[in-house]
């Protein structure tokens, strides 16, 4: 059973459109903030509701105060008669004067009356000479003043010469030594409690009452003449008040009106003192807060609504595109994917699933999808995950036709070329990284064919071109030996440099096959490369008259494991196109030993390279021309073959070039197998005489 049948894919999880995620959003992030809003309001209604109550009970209590001083005041009065010593059962006469001029300076009181012991009322402020005075005897406060031989607040009904009046009243007992002879009464009103039911902070139809400790309305400031006297003792009004004594309530009054009501006992008296405003009235700052509030709030929501409606038509109008989008790269055969930067794939299509045989589910990080099931090659190495075209373009790198082999779950191979370009946003940086792979594997196959072909040919050619060779050495050791005329010798000479310029030509198409097919080897010893590139310069410099080769080493002797014939090849290469492009002057080699490789550099003063060329200079057949409008010479496997030789020893290679200023070719080799080197230190650079910044600029480009 094979890997990919063993593997089920896993359900992919529904995910919501983004229509209604952004509903969902709104809901989400408006619900707390309606909720807070309302619990605000209703604790904004609240404070104005304790503050209307806290201002009634103010209110109550200073119509109690204001009450209370009426009563203390008619008490002062009547306790002053009562010890005046004109006021006496002897002298009815002389009592009846001081009684008329202490009411005619008082307008507030009612009436004043003095009884005997027994009750019989021997002076009033009203009476007329000759008149019948009424007896008090069975009135209560009169009763109690003789029991509790103390001044005592009443209300009472029918006064004398007042027979219709209801009215308040204190009498204090009139005593003689010890011996009380007598009571002296004085029934007064309460004319300042209406002005307190018209303050500027009630409404104009709050009403204010006072009730004796019986029920009976003593005081109602609306329509006191039809309240005054009338029992309330029934009234919801008059029970809450009892039950309630200080504070506020809510109930009907004895008109059958809802009030809000404050009450607050009299002091001294079993009175209570309340003041009331309609239910309507007391709740109107509230009902008003409340409905600005509200009003506020539903405006909030509807435009958040509106703003929601707006961003989900947006939203909707994005998913089209998006599944425009989608079905768009769903048709083409190229496998693509965008990476978000948080590193979650934003979308796939069905090409890049198909490749890779494993399926992509966006808005999930990419790197456990494209790195559980699957296996990136470089040639045969395992790549680590930092070193893929992927994360190399999420760190700002764009990375160009990366060839690579992936190993799919099911364990198949697939050749692939890989495109990664990091999306830059407007303020410069990375946003998204757009990834094209292509599937090369037929290309691939074609191209290991060819070079399968070319191997079998190059390897065919061999021995026929070694026999042909052989053969023309022995024609031309005999024409020379007998004497021959010298064209004939010349002709045999060129036949045998031809012959010798086929069999190099064949080794490198062999070589050049056996690197595309992974089957190069090299042959590892202790090399002086010191020493090599010394001989290439010597042998080099027998060919040309026009440059002048130099050498210079740091130190004197560079040895590491490396195949000497191998390397013999990539200098002669290198210094080999210095001549052939450099029309003359300085074709300079430079070699430094580092920590644990060697450097070496090529420089010449030729034309240089053109920038677009730089890029695919080390490709197989690649030519440059030496001059404008000439046919580049040979066949372009020399770089080819010198990249793969340095590649083959775990080393790097690239090059520097300024058109009209010469280039510099360089490669860095580590001095024991199975390491890798780096690129050259920045000392190397400098000895080297090139500018580090521009190395660093092209090496970064065009790495190999």
């Amino acid at each position: 059973m094979t890997r990919a049948s063993q593997q089920r894919p896993e359900p992919r999880r529904r995910r919501l459109s983004a229509s209604t995620a952004i509903v969902v959003l709104a809901v989400a992030a408006l619900t707390p903030l309606v909720a807070l809003h309302i619990y605000s309001v209703l604790q904004i209604a609240r404070a104005q509701e304790d503050h209307i109550e806290h201002d009634l009970e103010a209110r109550a209590e200073l119509v109690s105060a204001t009450a209370m001083g009426a009563v203390d005041a008619a008490l002062g009065t009547a306790e002053a008669l009562a010890e005046a010593p004109g006021v006496t059962p002897d002298d009815p006469e002389g009592t009846r004067a001081i009684l008329q001029a202490v009411l005619a300076r008082r307008p507030e009181l009612v009436n004043l009356w003095a009884a005997d012991r027994n009750g019989g009322v021997f002076a009033t402020a009203l009476m007329v000479p000759g008149e019948t005075l009424p007896s008090i005897a069975a009135q209560r406060y009169f009763q109690q003043v003789l029991a509790t031989r103390a001044p005592v607040v009443a209300t009472a009904m029918g006064l004398p010469q007042l027979p219709a009046v209801f009215a308040p009243l204190v009498a204090a007992p009139i005593q003689r030594g010890n011996e009380v002879v007598g009571s002296m009464q004085v029934a007064f009103q309460l004319p300042e409690l209406g002005e307190l039911a018209r303050h500027v902070t009630l409404p104009e139809n709050s009403v204010v009452t006072i009730f004796d400790g019986q029920g009976a309305i003593l005081f109602r400031s609306f329509a006191p003449e039809r309240w005054t006297g009338v029992s309330a003792t029934q009234s919801q009004e008059w029970q809450t008040a009892q039950r309630v004594r200080e504070g506020t309530f809510e109930s009907p009054s004895i008109d059958g009106i809802d009030r809000l009501h404050g009450v607050e006992p009299i002091p001294g008296t079993d009175w209570l003192a309340t003041i009331a405003i309609p239910l309507p009235q007391a709740r109107t700052p509230i009902r008003q807060t409340l409905i600005t509030q509200f009003a506020f709030l539903a405006l909030l929501v509807l435009f958040a609504g509106l703003i929601t409606w707006r961003a989900r038509q947006l939203a909707e109008t994005v998913d089209v595109q998006r599944r425009r989008l989608q079905g768009i790269i769903d048709q083409l055969p190229e496998g693509i994917m965008i990476i978000g930067p948080d590193g979650n794939a934003v979308l796939a299509n069905r090409a890049l699933e198909g490749l890779l045989g494993t399926s992509i589910e966006a808005q999930r990080p990419y790197r456990p999808q494209l790195e559980r099931d699957l296996t990136w090659l470089e040639g045969e190495r395992q790549m680590a995950w930092n070193e893929l075209p992927f994360e190399r373009a999420r760190r700002g790198e764009p990375i160009h036709d990366a060839s690579l082999i992936v190993v799919r779950p099911d364990g198949t191979r697939r050749d692939v070329l890989v495109d990664a370009l990091p999306l830059r946003g407007t303020a410069g940086g990375a946003v998204e990284v757009l990834i094209v792979v292509a599937d090369i594997t037929a290309l691939k196959e074609i191209d290991r064919a060819k070079d399968e072909f070319i191997s079998v040919a190059a390897h065919e050619l061999r021995n026929p071109l070694a026999g042909l060779r052989g053969y023309t050495q022995i024609l031309l050791r005999r024409a020379r030996e007998k004497g021959y005329d010298e064209e004939t010798i010349r002709i045999l000479t060129a036949v045998d440099e031809q012959a010798e310029r086929l069999t190099s030509l064949t080794g490198r198409l062999l070589d050049v096959s056996r690197l595309a097919m992974g089957r190069f080897a090299i042959a590892r010893q202790p090399t002086d490369l010191v020493a090599l590139a010394r001989q290439v310069q010597q042998n080099l410099q027998l060919t040309t008259t026009r440059h002048q080769i130099t050498l210079q080493s740091r130190p004197d002797q560079i040895v590491g494991e490396w195949d000497e014939s191998a390397l013999r090849q990539v200098l002669t290469n290198l210094v080999g196109n210095a001549i052939a492009y450099a029309p003359g002057g300085e074709v300079a080699i430079r070699l430094f030993l580092e920590d644990g490789q060697a450097d070496a550099f090529v420089s010449d003063q030729g034309p240089g390279i053109a920038p677009e060329d730089i890029p695919h200079i080390f490709e197989r057949f690649r030519r440059v021309a030496r001059l404008p409008g000439v046919r580049p010479a040979g066949l372009g496997l020399g770089l080819y073959l010198s990249r793969g030789i340095v590649e083959a020893h775990g080393g790097r290679i690239g090059v520097v070039s300024q058109v009209g200023a010469g280039s510099t070719f360089w490669f860095s080799l580590p001095l024991q197998a199975g390491e890798r080197s780096r690129e050259p230190s920045r000392q190397a650079w400098q000895e080297a005489g090139l500018p580090p910044g521009a190395v660093r600029a092209y090496t970064e480009r065009s790495e190999v």
